[in-house]
C-alpha cells in the first residue's frame, strides 16, 4: 500500500518554512529511520535548520503554496518546530475510511519521536 506523507519544517524564530514530499514510505517508522541516520553518524539528532534540511534534501521540496494541496494524497502528515529549547515533531494520519486526519503522535520530542519509533537504534537518550 502506497503511503506518502508530507513533510513540514517551521522556525518561527526565522520566519522560514520548508515542506517535502516522503513517497511511499511515510509511515513514522521510515521518517525516524531517515531523521535517525545523523544520530548514528555524529551521536546527535539532527537539531538546526541547515542539519534538518540535509536530511531532506534526497526528497522532493513542495514549495509553500503546494504543501496543503498535496497532503490530499498524503496518507501521514509530520510538523517538525523547531524552537531554542528543543525541536518538537507532530504527526498526523489520515485513514481510508474518511475520518480526517487524526492525531497520531505529539507534539513531542524530535529525539523521543527518532528512538519510538527507529528500530535501527538501540539505545534511548
Amino acid at each position: 500500500m502506497a503511503c506518502g506523507a508530507v513533510i513540514s519544517l517551521l522556525d518561527t524564530q526565522q520566519s522560514r518554512q520548508g515542506h517535502w514530499w516522503l513517497p511511499d514510505a511515510g509511515f513514522p517508522q521510515h521518517l525516524a529511520s531517515l531523521l535517525g541516520s545523523p544520530l548514528r553518524a555524529s551521536g546527535q539528532p539532527p537539531r538546526s535548520w541547515w542539519e534538518l534540511a540535509a536530511v531532506f534534501e534526497p526528497l522532493r521540496p513542495l514549495p509553500a503554496s503546494d504543501a496543503p494541496p498535496t497532503t490530499t494524497g498524503a496518507t501521514y502528515r509530520y510538523l517538525i518546530c523547531l524552537h531554542r529549547r528543543g525541536n518538537r515533531l507532530s504527526c498526523w494520519r489520515r485513514y481510508p475510511q474518511g475520518l480526517g486526519w487524526q492525531r497520531r503522535c505529539g507534539p513531542m520530542p524530535l529525539a523521543h519521536f527518532i528512538h519510538r519509533f527507529n528500530q535501527h537504534l538501540i539505545s534511548p537518550p
